[in-house]
C-alpha cells in the first residue's frame, strides 16, 4: 500500500505532550519526561520530527549528531494502527535524506534484538547489523545497526567494505 498523505514536520513545544506519551507506550523503559522532551528540541545536536496524519501525529523520529560525520536515530515509532502500510519507510528515507543533506556520512540506531519487523524494515532502508549493544535496553538486548551514506548517493553498510 502506497503512502501518500503523511506529512513529516519539525516537533514543536507544542507536540511535547502527545510525543512524549507516544514515547512512554513505545519505550516502557524511557525516563522521558515533557521538560526533557522540550530540552531535546532546543539541542544544537538534536532534531526531532513527527509524522502526521489528517492532523494527527502517528510517529516520530529523533535524530542526535554524534559528531561532524556520525548521526544516531536515537527514537523512532510509527502508532502501531499505522504500521504495515508504508509510513516507518517514508519517515526513515526522510530522515536519511535530512542526514546526507547535513553531510553526515554514516548513520547508527539501536533496535531490540527481538524486534523482527523492524529489523526488517532496517534492512530494505540498507542498514546492517554491527553487533550486540553493550547494555540491555529495558531488559532487552539490543543490536547496534549502520548505514554509510556516500557523496554518490550509494548506500553501503560498513560491514560489507
Amino acid at each position: 500500500m502506497s503512502v501518500t498523505l503523511m506529512d513529516i514536520l519539525p516537533a514543536y513545544d507544542s507536540d511535547s505532550k502527545e510525543i512524549v506519551k507516544m514515547i512512554k507506550r513505545e519505550f516502557a523503559y524511557s525516563k522521558i519526561t515533557e521538560k526533557k522532551f522540550l530540552e531535546k528540541l532546543e539541542s544544537k545536536s538534536k532534531r526531532v520530527f513527527k509524522a502526521v496524519e489528517d492532523k494527527k501525529i502517528i510517529g516520530f523520529v529523533e535524530l542526535r549528531k554524534l559528531d561532524f560525520q556520525t548521526a544516531r536515530i536515537s527514537g523512532f515509532t510509527i502508532a502501531p494502527k499505522f504500521r504495515g502500510k508504508g509510513f516507518g519507510k517514508k519517515m526513515l528515507e526522510f530522515a536519511i535524506d535530512f542526514l546526507r543533506k547535513k553531510k553526515i556520512k554514516r548513520v547508527t540506531l539501536l533496535v531490540r534484538q527481538d524486534n523482527e519487523k523492524a529489523k526488517k524494515l532496517y534492512t530494505k532502508m540498507g542498514f546492517g547489523f554491527m553487533g550486540l549493544w553493550k547494555n540491555k535496553i529495558g531488559g532487552h538486548v539490543a543490536e547496534e545497526w549502520e548505514l554509510n551514506l556516500h557523496s554518490n548517493g550509494e548506500e553501503t553498510p560498513n560491514y560489507v567494505q
